[in-house]
């Protein structure tokens, strides 16, 4: 809705109307350069950031909305990443209420679930053929595999 050019200025009003009502608008995207420049307004009044690891062009765009300080940057630029393992992010309050880094660890069966690339999908249906099972079970499958990794990675088995 945010990025559709012909509905983000009824958007932006919407927005300023909940605060008034302490309502709050909560907004998810991957980049930030999606959005037309009417709707960054929105972006500026937004309240709480919560941030996963991002390229350097997407926290220079950041920067447009938020003041970060070095040591802001530092660590908005240390978050890292594993496949099937964990997700690192900084959430950040507005007027330096709070900034802390923290790590999502998504069960096994979403990230199962979820995978929807090209290798991802032909490993799926490999599990089928293999065990002749359907695509949930494949992914139930997936879902055992990946915490089997986990365990293994923490050398509990």
């Amino acid at each position: 809705m945010a990025t559709n050019p012909l509905l983000a200025p009824y958007a932006v009003k919407i927005v300023k109307m909940w605060r008034k009502l302490q309502a709050w608008f909560w907004l998810a995207t991957q980049d930030l350069a999606d959005f037309p420049a009417i709707a960054r307004k929105m972006l500026n009044n937004a309240e709480w950031w919560v941030m996963l690891n991002m390229p350097e062009d997407e926290l220079t765009n950041l920067e447009a909305f938020k003041k970060l300080r070095p040591a802001e940057k530092e660590l908005i630029r240390s978050m890292t990443a594993e496949d099937n393992k964990f997700k690192e992010g900084v959430v950040t309050g507005r007027n330096d209420t709070l900034m802390a880094r923290f790590r999502i660890v998504p069960p096994a069966l979403y990230l199962a679930l979820g995978e929807t690339d090209g290798k991802a999908k032909k490993k799926r249906r490999d599990l089928m053929r293999e065990y002749g099972i359907s695509e949930l079970d494949a992914a139930l499958l997936k879902a055992k595999q990946i915490e089997q990794a986990r365990m293994d990675y923490r050398g509990e088995r």
